[in-house]
């Protein structure tokens, strides 16, 4: 297990590319994480943006935790040290929660699609979050 898998972080790779040309990058710089083809441009635009002399997403790597927040951006990447940069990010930036330690904020959707977000709870006395598994359902 790598030190970013250790993080619970699902790493992906993007680049204008060909699925073909990503298959044989991986398989010759023995890549473990997936590149993902963006061929139209439009992941590169939303978030990286566009080199236009080059025809290439600008280097940026992006932070999301697992409720959807973009914790970070690094625009300064390093290619030689990019990996373990992306560790100290991770380990930075992704919270850990212990007891008695603020809970990190998230948005959530009931089953009538009406949305909460714990931040904006703030001012109720006692929130209590009751995980449990799906019912094989829609629910």
């Amino acid at each position: 297990m790598s030190d970013i898998e250790k993080t619970e972080t699902v790493l992906f790779g993007v680049s204008v590319d060909s699925v073909d040309s990503h298959k044989r990058f991986k398989e010759q710089e023995k890549f473990g994480f997936s590149l993902l083809a963006d061929t139209e441009f439009e992941v590169s635009k939303q978030y990286s943006g566009i080199i236009e002399r080059f025809n290439a997403s600008k280097r940026t790597t992006f932070v999301i935790d697992k409720a959807g927040y973009i914790r970070a951006i690094d625009k300064d990447v390093s290619v030689r040290t990019h990996g373990e940069d992306v560790v100290t990010l991770l380990n930075k930036v992704i919270p850990k929660i212990e007891v008695g330690q603020s809970a990190p904020d998230f948005i959530a959707k009931d089953a009538e699609g009406k949305t909460y977000q714990l931040s904006k709870l703030h001012e109720k006395k006692n929130v209590v979050l009751s995980f449990y598994p799906r019912d094989f359902g829609r629910g």
